[in-house]
């Protein structure tokens, strides 16, 4: 996270609402950040219910938003509050009211709950994801019942410009919480990768003959290239530079996390491809299904 100016967070009262509220207070604390608070009352809700009580839609949002800011009120009383913050209560619909406010604030950073009333047992809820897809700042997605300081980080890089921008957030957030980071790279042998015919593989089983020089010489370059890609980035932290082999990135990763015990995986936008009309890279989707803790999304100016 670079310096921080303002952070929005959406909270829908749930259980991982409130640790999203928590964590961004604690994190706006330490920039000196203000904090706008969003809570959005579902317009579609507001209208099903209007009509089956054949009453004027006028009506029922007047006293959903009413009560909405009398109990948004009295749950932030029952966590730290923040220096500087102001609260909106907005009337629409929940993604599209998150990702304007987020537009119009040019907020720095978004926080939400991985799951919010939902409450997933695993992967991200359905706003979350769109969030996460669509947003156009860094989205930090908080898992339940984990409002402290982050202290062990997964930073994924794929040797992509948006992975450059993977490593600067790992830095400063391990500066900032004093969180140990594994600078993780999930490869695969080029040579099964291949299932077409090569000089390594026939065409219909995409695997190949070769010789364990062959393969220690590969992950030898793929160290060097970690650890030039790395770079500076690890002075003044406790990191690792980790190989991680899988065939589905998005797995690896999180089963490299939960191996970890890590609390927060940081992740570029947009992986190698980099497609315009991609919302997020591959790799990113599937994390998604299947997060194991807090997520930080990274997005490169292009990307927004």
């Amino acid at each position: 996270m670079n310096k921080l100016t303002t952070i929005l967070v959406a909270v829908d009262f749930s259980t991982g609402s409130r640790t999203a509220y928590e964590q961004a207070v604690r994190i706006a604390t330490i920039h000196s950040a203000k904090v706008h608070v969003l809570h959005v009352v579902d317009s579609a809700a507001v209208a099903a219910l209007a009509n089956s009580r054949e009453e004027p839609f006028e009506n029922h949002a007047k006293v959903a938003t009413e009560g909405a800011t009398t109990a948004l009120s009295q749950w932030m009383a029952q966590s730290p509050a923040p220096d500087h913050y102001e609260v909106t209560i907005a009337l629409g619909t929940p993604l599209h009211e998150i990702l304007e406010h987020a537009r119009t604030l040019k907020a720095d950073l978004l926080v939400a709950g991985i799951a919010g009333k939902g409450e997933m047992p695993a992967g991200a809820g359905s706003i979350s994801s769109k969030l996460a897809r669509k947003v156009q700042t860094p989205v930090l997605l908080v898992r339940t019942n984990h409002p402290q300081a982050f202290h062990k980080i997964v930073a994924c890089l794929d040797f992509s410009e948006s992975s450059r921008a993977v490593v600067e957030q790992a830095h400063r957030v391990a500066r900032m919480d004093g969180a140990e980071v594994d600078f993780l790279h999930v490869w695969q042998e080029p040579w099964v990768a291949m299932a077409y015919p090569t000089p390594f593989a026939d065409a219909n089983v995409p695997s190949v003959v070769y010789s364990p020089g062959e393969r220690e010489v590969f992950l030898k370059n793929l160290r060097k290239e970690l650890h030039e890609f790395v770079g500076n980035a690890e002075m003044g932290i406790e990191s690792n530079e980790v190989l991680h082999e899988g065939f589905s990135h998005g797995n690896a990763i999180a089963e490299h996390a939960q191996e970890a015990h890590a609390d927060l995986i940081i992740i570029g936008g947009k992986g190698r491809t980099n497609l315009r009309y991609v919302l997020l890279g591959s790799t990113a989707e599937r994390l998604l299904t299947r997060l194991p803790c807090s997520l930080l999304v990274v997005k490169l100016p292009e990307e927004k």
